[in-house]
C-alpha cells in the first residue's frame, strides 16, 4: 500500500474511534477556562479536542514545508553562484544564465 493510503485509512479509523467515543459520552461536563467554567455535553468536548489537535498537526505540517522549500531554494541559489564563479569564459557564463532562465 501506499503511504497515501495508509494515512487515509488510520485517519478514518481515528474518527470512526472517536465518533463511537463521542457518542457513547453525552454527560455533561464542566470546562474550565481561565476566567468561567462551562458544562458542555462531552461529546462535544470530544469533538472539539480532536478537531483542534487536527488543526494543530495541519499548522505544524504546513511550517515544515514552508521551511523546507524555503532550504531549497537557499541551496539552489547558492549552487548557481558556485557555478557561475567556477565558469571561466564569457561563453559559460552565458550558457550558465540561459539555463537558468529555463
Amino acid at each position: 500500500m501506499k503511504k497515501a493510503q495508509w494515512l487515509t485509512l488510520i485517519s478514518i479509523l481515528l474518527v470512526l474511534i472517536i465518533a463511537i467515543l463521542a457518542i457513547i459520552n453525552v454527560d455533561k461536563v464542566e470546562v474550565n477556562f481561565i476566567f468561567t467554567t462551562v458544562q458542555w455535553p462531552l461529546i462535544l468536548v470530544i469533538i472539539g479536542s480532536a478537531l483542534l489537535g487536527a488543526l494543530l498537526v495541519i499548522c505544524v505540517s504546513f511550517m515544515r514545508a514552508i521551511k523546507e522549500k524555503n532550504t531549497r531554494k537557499q541551496a539552489e541559489k547558492a549552487e548557481k553562484k558556485e557555478r557561475l564563479a567556477q565558469a571561466t569564459t564569457r561563453t559559460e557564463i552565458n550558457k550558465l544564465k540561459q539555463a537558468d532562465k529555463k
